[in-house]
């Protein structure tokens, strides 16, 4: 296919960077997010509130309210995934997701009723797997193999960054404005993510216009020993037609293909990795406002600025992903899981009101933000390596499915997580709560020890 300079897009080179693409992809991410998350303090006043639900069932509604959307994660995600493999476009399911966005957060913004809430929870769970199948796949099309774990750290500190500073300002914004002042600010991200969305230029599809000069980046490829470098193989001619571009990806994956990436080790102990890591995190989303509240008698402003010291570690996801492309990702995830759990087991030690008790409490949140940082992004990365290990041409391996079982994974973890918490503080307490959580960080460390990265090796002269 021809091409003329007037039909050139501005900023072209600009726009299919690899950083301009990472920075789009975290934002979309956080904004998924962040509307997730944004009502986390709310949602135990407007139920009662808004909805009319009496304070003995406000604990049940919240867990519920917070799984229904892991679930549609983890219903949809493979389907999108799939979906997004078999076109050639990453950015129409972006964009796709983003309209269904848009209408689930005024489904919710106007909900009355307990039924409205869980639509528009289903619904916003569905939109968020479609731009985390096929973001992910994006980032892996746009950028280099040996800066890929620092990429996925700048998505996964998006990812924690909204997770965590949705709740604080969620808090502050209902307490000083109300409730619809919430949804203004969700709106107003909303709008910047519509931006950046539609400027994104695909790097297959600006090779019409660059063609002359040096591509964005280069084919994958993990080595066959399963250790934590990388080589980078020449990149194939791809031409500047459409036509010859959209051979860099299937067209359709298929189910021996995905049996045969299910069989690698390695790919299922990032995916039980991010299931713990998910569920650690979540855990806290449906247990900690409550437990801020009656514990410290804090409203929706303390329940949201707790949050905050969760927060603050998560600047360091790029700093964690960058350890990973240099010594691979099986000792930061290993660490960051380890270090978790005595944490987690520590929060028995919470138990009064008083400001020892409360320095205490913010001092082990940010200690397991700190560890948890160390594990998303390298596993995140991890996926990537995983699927190209023993690739002939890693162009043409199913990211988006792949990461769509990635989204599914955060999903599960997303599901347990609230559920389980909440069903252990209410019936066996907050301390129990703490140890099987830690527990459970110690089971996922011993995988990624052993598999993470590849088989774990002890003789001399190996590493993972």
């Amino acid at each position: 296919m021809s091409t003329t300079p007037w039909n050139k897009p501005i900023l072209a080179r600009q726009r299919s960077s690899s950083n301009f693409i990472v920075t789009t992809v975290s934002v979309a991410v956080f904004t998924d997010i962040f509307l997730y998350a944004v009502i986390i303090p709310v949602l135990p006043f407007a139920l009662t509130d808004r909805i009319g639900i009496p304070k003995d069932d406000v604990q049940h509604w919240v867990s519920v309210s917070l799984a229904v959307f892991a679930a549609a994660v983890l219903c949809s995600s493979p389907t999108f995934g799939y979906v997004a493999d078999c076109t050639q476009s990453r950015r129409i399911p972006m964009l796709l997701g983003l309209v269904l966005l848009l209408g689930t957060s005024l489904l919710l913004c106007f909900s009355t009723n307990i039924a409205m809430l869980l639509i528009g929870r289903v619904l916003q769970g569905m939109s968020a797997a479609m731009v985390w199948s096929v973001g992910l796949a994006l980032v892996v099309d746009a950028v280099d193999g040996q800066k890929l774990g620092e990429a996925m750290g700048w998505v996964g500190s998006a990812t924690s960054f909204g997770t965590l500073v949705a709740p604080l300002l969620g808090g502050l914004v209902y307490s000083g404005a109300g409730y619809y002042s919430v949804f203004a600010m969700c709106f107003a991200l909303i709008a910047l993510d519509v931006v950046l969305r539609l400027c994104i230029i695909e790097p297959k599809d600006a090779k019409r216009w660059l063609k002359a000069q040096e591509p964005e980046r280069e084919p994958l490829i993990a080595e066959a020993d399963g250790i934590g470098t990388r080589e980078r193989r020449d990149q194939p001619n791809t031409g500047s037609s459409a036509e010859t571009n959209a051979t860099e990806r299937p067209t359709s994956p298929s189910l021996k293909k995905l049996a045969h990436l299910l069989s690698k080790p390695r790919l299922l102990a990032a995916l039980f990795g991010t299931v713990i890591e998910s569920g650690v995190q979540t855990c806290f989303d449906s247990t900690l406002p409550l437990f801020v509240s009656s514990t410290f008698g804090w409203e929706a402003t303390g329940a949201g600025l707790v949050f905050l010291a969760l927060i603050l570690p998560t600047f360091l996801g790029p700093f964690a992903g960058a350890l990973s492309d240099r010594y691979g990702p099986k000792w930061p995830a290993t660490i960051g899981l380890l270090a978790a759990a005595p944490l987690l087991v520590c929060l028995r030690f919470v138990t009064e009101n008083t400001i020892g008790h409360q320095v205490l409490l913010c001092a082990l949140l940010a200690g397991i933000g700190l560890s948890l940082t160390f594990v998303f992004g390298p596993l995140m990365a991890e996926i990537t390596w995983a699927i190209q290990e023993g690739s002939d041409d890693p162009t043409v391996e199913p990211y988006a499915l792949v990461y769509g079982l990635h989204t599914m994974s955060f999903s599960v973890g997303g599901i347990l997580g609230p559920v389980l918490g909440g069903l252990i503080r209410d019936r066996l307490g907050w301390p129990t709560m703490g140890l099987v959580f830690g527990v459970a960080n110690v089971v996922a460390s011993v995988v990624q020890i052993i598999w993470t990265g590849g088989p774990l090796r002890l003789s001399a002269g190996q590493s993972a």
